[in-house]
């Protein structure tokens, strides 16, 4: 299948059309069949132009589900959030049994920092989808991320309690070792976390929660090892991107600010600046970096996203303190 210079999808064979029969028993939507090569390409602003064009065409096919979470993605990769979030929620209110409208919109929400938002997304698509490895790691991890709410982390621990396959999933691990360093036990999530990481493809998640945790245990250069690997595979993951920051805030050989405010400042980027652990993250940069009025702006931002949210940050106390620290110095 190409793109001629015309623009026209030109078939190769007949390989494109019985696939698409025997997928969807119809002739090929050729507006979403260049919209397919279109977000391959990366041309996301043109692939929902032709998205758009079927869609206005073929408001019935049974495809338009598919042509509608594509949409979605570009819309994603263009950081129109809300856009993507509308969309996603449509085809779930319409295919409530939709395992990947539901995991892309909790992703898409742990994307932002919205953790709270996340857990809730996972924990209504387990009642459609029960027992379903990434959803349940999806509840318990954005619950723990959050810092709560108690009784909801709860759920998530029963849930995941549920979820026993045959093997060891990958991504139940890690939210294993989540739950390992929220009670405090970091030595056995390191444990757990090296052995997920030796496995053939591990999720990114694995090294980032892994770079995390030899963090707070004061082992930067380990960290960044491991947040390196965990860029390999997720390179604009604004939570990953912060604590890639926060490993060069720590005194030593490797301590940069104006490196670490770079990776910040990118981190909030990526989200959009909705993220109020990207934004708190850079602004510990900008204080680091001697910047304490952009400091406090960026704190008093990412305190306000937080608020008007509604969820719990989970480091909200220290982003309080360094508020409170940052006025009385710099406003004085």
């Amino acid at each position: 299948m190409q793109v001629n210079k015309w623009g026209m999808i030109m078939f190769s064979g007949t390989k494109v059309f019985f696939k698409w029969w025997a997928t969807w028993k119809s002739i090929p939507v050729l507006s979403w069949v260049r919209a397919a090569l279109l977000y391959k390409a990366g041309r996301f602003e043109q692939a929902i132009a032709m998205y758009n064009k079927g869609l206005a065409s073929h408001p019935r096919h049974p495809a338009r589900y598919c042509a509608r979470l594509d949409k979605a993605f570009c819309l994603f990769k263009l950081k129109r959030f809300e856009e993507s979030e509308k969309i996603l929620k449509e085809v779930i209110i319409e295919l409530p049994r939709s395992r990947e409208a539901h995991i892309r919109l909790a992703r898409l929400h742990m994307w932002t920092g919205n953790y709270l938002e996340a857990a809730w997304c996972a924990r209504r698509a387990l009642l459609t989808i029960p027992q379903d490895a990434e959803l349940v790691a999806i509840f318990l991890i954005s619950l723990l991320e959050n810092g709560g709410p108690s009784y909801l982390i709860n759920d998530a621990i029963n849930e995941f309690l549920k979820a026993n396959p045959p093997e060891s999933d990958p991504i139940l691990d890690v939210a294993r070792a989540c739950l390992l360093m929220h009670r405090g036990e970091r030595e056995k999530a390191v444990t757990l976390l090296n052995q997920v990481v030796s496995l053939p493809r591990p999720p990114f998640e694995a090294y980032m929660y892994l770079g995390e945790a030899l963090l707070k245990n004061g082992q930067p250069s380990q960290a960044r090892k491991q947040l390196r690997m965990a860029l390999s595979l997720a390179p604009e993951y604004p939570r990953l991107l912060s604590l890639c920051a926060e490993s060069y805030f720590v005194g030593g050989t490797f301590y940069n600010p104006e490196y670490a405010r770079q990776l910040a400042t990118t981190a909030a980027q990526n989200a959009n600046w909705l993220s109020p652990w990207a934004m708190h993250t850079l602004a510990e940069a900008y204080r680091l970096s001697g910047d304490r009025m952009a400091a406090l702006i960026m704190a008093s931002k990412a305190k306000e996203v937080g608020i008007e949210r509604l969820g719990s940050y989970r480091n909200s106390k220290r982003l309080d303190d360094l508020i409170d620290n940052l006025s009385s110095t710099t406003l004085a």
